[in-house]
């Protein structure tokens, strides 16, 4: 136990160093809707003309028919004062102008969330190959080397890594590239690398293909969050894409309880607040139904045997109940089992 504290300590250090702190938030939204005014319009992109340096901004998914738009910048602690700059701007108009449309500034997001997930489309000028996991993988550690190379250094040397990646077919020539940040202060970095190739050509494979200009978080939240979620004995859950373990010297294709739960618990104590981690626990859950095949995922490598589908878990230790419930909804960022930053082991709460 004094040895995986001790190992965690120094992941801490490695990211404090290379981020600079905890910041207080992960990224900043402004709310923008359409109007007919005839007042004098700032351009979005010269309106914040006091912050060095200056924001990128990023459109997200319109909501009922606001546009939402992050203001961008390379680091996560510099958003307090980028905070304090939109609050002074609005006090002296919110009128702007974003892509030659007139909008209202109607308000400011903060997000303090420390768990992200969030997609971005890709298209391609002829049909993906089936082994994308390597080339996903550099994507993302490229977008974070553009914005710090000593962050995607330290990223690279760690055993366990704070992201997954995923990816859904649209159709043979379209994806959805998934990602899922397990560190508040990351979302910051990775969007400021990726913003240069939003809306460009960019290279999958040696493919040539487009990233959409707009990005979409789909879900976020914290791990303090997370710790107050109703106690489940029964908990259900689906691997959407092949999942597996290391046992010992050999690969487990099968979620057995401890192998899920157990490879949760140590990610999570990796990530989580120091005042949140749990002791080492000897489960003793068991498997109550499942429907489960097994599926190769192909890599450059070669393939990766691993289950899809549902299993049910069944805990009568009421501790270990309430444990497994936290860790299961951390799973649906975490991923469960290995290769997760290739997208091995996505996860949902069924």
């Amino acid at each position: 136990m004094t040895s995986t504290k001790e190992t965690n300590t120094n992941t801490t250090a490695n990211w404090e160093n290379a981020l600079k702190g905890v910041p207080t938030f992960a990224g900043l939204s402004v709310v923008l809707r359409p109007t007919q005014t005839t007042s004098t319009l700032v351009n979005l992109n010269e309106w914040l003309t006091s912050i060095v340096p200056k924001p990128i901004w990023i459109p997200l998914r319109k909501i009922d028919g606001a546009t939402k738009i992050m203001p961008v910048l390379p680091e996560a602690n510099l958003y307090t004062n980028l905070m304090q700059s939109l609050l002074g701007q609005i006090a002296g108009g919110n009128f702007v102008e974003w892509r030659q449309k007139p909008y209202e500034l109607s308000g400011v997001e903060v997000n303090s969330s420390s768990l992200h997930k969030f997609q971005v489309a890709i298209s391609a000028v002829q049909p993906f190959p089936p082994t994308l996991a390597r080339a996903i993988h550099a994507l993302c550690f490229r977008w974070f080397a553009n914005t710090n190379p000593e962050l995607a250094e330290t990223l690279h040397k760690q055993e366990t890594l704070p992201l997954t990646t995923g990816w859904e077919y649209c159709s043979p020539k379209k994806i959805l590239l998934k990602i899922s940040l397990l560190r508040k202060e990351l979302l910051a970095p990775l969007l400021w690398g990726m913003s240069a190739d939003l809306g460009q050509e960019i290279t999958v494979t040696g493919i040539p293909c487009r990233l959409d200009g707009w990005i979409d978080i789909t879900q976020t939240s914290n791990f303090e969050k997370i710790v107050q979620q109703p106690t489940q004995s029964t908990i259900d859950l689906k691997f959407l894409t092949p999942t597996s373990f290391k046992q010992g010297k050999n690969v487990q294709p099968f979620p057995l309880p401890e192998l899920v739960f157990g490879g949760l618990l140590r990610r999570w104590n990796i990530f989580a607040p120091e005042a949140l981690k749990f002791p080492t626990i000897e489960w003793n859950g068991i498997v109550s139904a499942y429907e489960l095949k097994t599926y190769a995922m192909k890599m450059e490598g070669g393939a990766e045997i691993g289950a899809e589908g549902l299993a049910r878990y069944k805990f009568t230790d009421s501790e270990q109940a309430r444990i497994a419930t936290i860790l299961a909804h951390f799973a649906t960022f975490a991923g469960i089992g290995r290769k997760t930053a290739m997208g091995m082991g996505q996860t949902a709460i069924n």
